[in-house]
């Protein structure tokens, strides 16, 4: 679209060229013996040569071949298909560049049968899904026994003048707000708007600064001078401009190629960090956007670009309002207003994050050296109350809900629940050597060797060969469909993409050992870990919601096999009591429940670990992750006990 903004200068010459003659059709229906019906255009004689150059003109027009056209004396079919082409250049994209045509009537003329007047409706097919149809009139005159149109501008769009074009202004919708179920937003209202430059969208720079330059009330000669000076992609800064002032310049300087615009929201009162991978960021649109939205966004729009602001969109931005223009190249021309579509307001998402618990998880993972993730759900309700992603400052990838890692340890909750309900109980003696063997060596963290125990005390310790000795007792199908049931699986829309897991069934043995142990091909995001935990402790297979749909009433989860599952939540519990999770021990705000994790990654030697750490207090479950953090019961379960004891104290 941008090339056709640079023939659009030319216009007022060109279309000079073309005030004479043309021809109009939206298509002839033909009966099989060749002759031509009426039903369709009542009063037409569909066999008068008017009327067939009339719907000549209109296949042309429509097809796109106009050249091939003879129009009346003064003009020529290139110059009508040129002129028509810079007229309309500005009004559509590349795909939507033809109208539909239809001839609705021709009259001839009163005392004059070498003259006659086609009405046709033309509609266009705007960017935005919107459609804008309108009724023209075709001149056709008859020169030697040939009637043929007699173009001019006015047949684009009656009211057009010989030098002016069709162009259309988007006026961006009020955005809609992400809010939590107490109607509180998340994220601050649009504030003020930075406008910018990039070199690489515009074939004239020089030219797109000073017209920014004058349209922002800027120095014309140093915004050149800055956008010499700047990359082809770096955002070069105009001005900062609130809300109001922008609005009143936005259909000007939004269309311009080049132009790119960055939204600073009002303060939400919230920590400036909260949720920040999750809740996104908003922006001028990508390519990539423009061309995956299928028309609803263009080049210049302000959309989402990450987190819930990208993924709910469509919900979010409403729909511009769109007006057809008619404009003229001469210097301070004021454009007419053709047709209006006023902008549709964007609606609000409800998401179900919990305040107090996000800002505690978020100031949890502050400081953390490494990437780190926190996950949080409501056990009563599948609820999700916290994503949080650390250390503040950092990226805004949302590992918490798409990060793919080996759970470690934290997946024997999976395994422990398949190997109980496959027949082992908590006082099973359950062997912990030093290694075993199953297609290669398998080793305890820090070289741990336990002899022969009650399984309760294999899991408090986390004993690798304990479960990898126990492989043989529950196939690699039951154990997938295990965890699937707890929330290692694809997951229901939660309005932003999420990695639930992945626990393959194709293996070996081998392969089939190592993943007892959460290593192997066993893959988990935070918040599957954290899912799995949460529905142990609500005693059934939970289904989360995060983007809260009254249309959609929440689901109840399947029941999950309650003599098993309080066998698995005592063992949970005596990780913290007698494990490696004593770093949670006797913190306030109640019992805890939980698994540690060390999942080893990389190719180095000795391998690089994941700190893991998932569990439950009261109504809330939750996993943390940090990356290459090395142990969990020394790293994550340290994070865990502070989160937990800051949503006790209230701070």
């Amino acid at each position: 679209m941008d090339k056709k903004r640079v023939g659009l200068v030319t216009l007022g010459v060109l279309v000079v060229f073309a005030v004479a003659g043309g021809v109009a059709w939206f298509g002839p229906w033909r009966d099989d013996d060749g002759g031509t019906t009426s039903g369709r255009r009542p009063g037409v004689d569909e066999k008068d040569p008017a009327v067939e150059a009339a719907d000549a003109f209109a296949a042309a027009w429509q097809g796109g071949t106009l050249k091939q056209v003879r129009f009346a004396a003064g003009t020529t079919s290139t110059n009508v298909a040129g002129s028509t082409a810079l007229i309309v250049a500005n009004l559509t994209s590349g795909e939507n560049e033809l109208p539909g045509v239809e001839v609705t009537a021709v009259k001839r003329a009163d005392g004059d049968d070498h003259r006659a007047t086609a009405t046709a409706t033309v509609t266009w097919k705007l960017d935005g899904g919107l459609t804008w149809s309108y009724p023209t009139v075709v001149p056709l005159v008859e020169a030697k026994g040939t009637w043929l149109v007699r173009w001019s501008p006015a047949v684009v769009e009656p009211s057009l003048q010989p030098d002016e074009g069709l162009k259309v202004a988007r006026v961006a919708a009020t955005r809609g707000q992400i809010v939590d179920t107490t109607g509180t937003a998340l994220v601050g209202a649009q504030g003020k708007v930075v406008v910018g430059i990039k070199k690489s969208r515009t074939t004239d720079p020089e030219g797109l600064a000073r017209t920014v330059a004058g349209l922002t009330a800027q120095d014309p000669n140093a915004l050149v001078a800055k956008v010499a000076a700047a990359g082809p992609d770096q955002f070069i800064e105009v001005v900062t401009l609130e809300r109001a002032d922008y609005d009143k310049i936005r259909a000007q300087i939004q269309p311009l190629p080049g132009t790119v615009f960055r939204e600073e929201s009002a303060g939400s009162g919230l920590p400036e960090n909260y949720a920040r991978a999750l809740l996104g960021t908003v922006g001028t649109a990508t390519p990539e956007i423009v061309a995956a939205s299928k028309g609803r966004v263009v080049a210049g729009d302000v959309t989402g670009l990450k987190g819930l602001q990208a993924s709910q969109d469509a919900v979010l931005a409403g729909t511009p309002g769109v007006t057809v223009q008619a404009i003229t190249t001469a210097p301070g021309a004021v454009p007419r207003a053709l047709k209006t579509f006023p902008p549709v307001p964007g609606k609000n998402v409800t998401v179900t994050l919990d305040q107090r618990v996000q800002t505690v998880a978020d100031a949890t993972l502050a400081g953390t050296a490494n990437p780190s993730a926190l996950v949080a759900i409501r056990i009563s309700t599948g609820d999700v109350l916290a994503v949080a992603n650390g250390p503040t400052g950092s990226d805004a990838y949302n590992r918490a809900l798409i990060g793919k890692y080996p759970p470690g340890s934290t997946f024997k909750v999976a395994s422990t629940l398949g190997l109980l309900v496959n027949g082992l109980t908590p006082d099973t003696v359950v062997d912990c050597p030093a290694t075993v063997t199953v297609g290669k060596v398998f080793k305890n963290a820090g070289g741990e060797v336990l002899g022969a125990v009650p399984f309760r005390k294999d899991f408090a310790d986390s004993c690798n060969t304990a479960f990898v000795g126990q492989s043989s007792k529950i196939t690699a199908d039951q154990l997938s469909i295990t965890a699937s049931l707890l929330g290692y699986r694809k997951l229901p829309d939660l309005g932003i993409p999420v990695f639930g897991g992945s626990v393959p069934t194709t293996g070996d043995a081998t392969e089939h050992a190592a993943n007892m142990i959460g290593q192997g091909k066993v893959e988990a995001s935070p918040f599957a870990v954290a899912l799995a935990t949460a529905s142990v402790a609500s005693g059934s297979s939970l289904q989360p919601r995060l983007v809260v749909d009254p249309a959609k009433p929440h689901a109840a989860g399947a029941a999950l096999p309650a003599d098993k599952v309080a066998q698995l939540r005592d063992l949970m519990r005596g990780v913290v009591t007698d494990g490696t999770g004593n770093a949670l021990l006797g913190i306030p705000g109640g019992d805890v429940f939980g698994k540690t994790g060390t999942a080893e990654f990389g190719t180095e030697d000795p391998p690089q670990t994941h700190a893991w750490f998932t569990g439950y207090q009261g109504d809330i479950a939750f996993a943390v992750l940090v990356e290459d953090g090395g142990f969990g019961g020394a790293v994550a379960a340290p994070l865990a006990a502070n989160f937990l004891s800051a949503l006790a104290s209230g701070t």
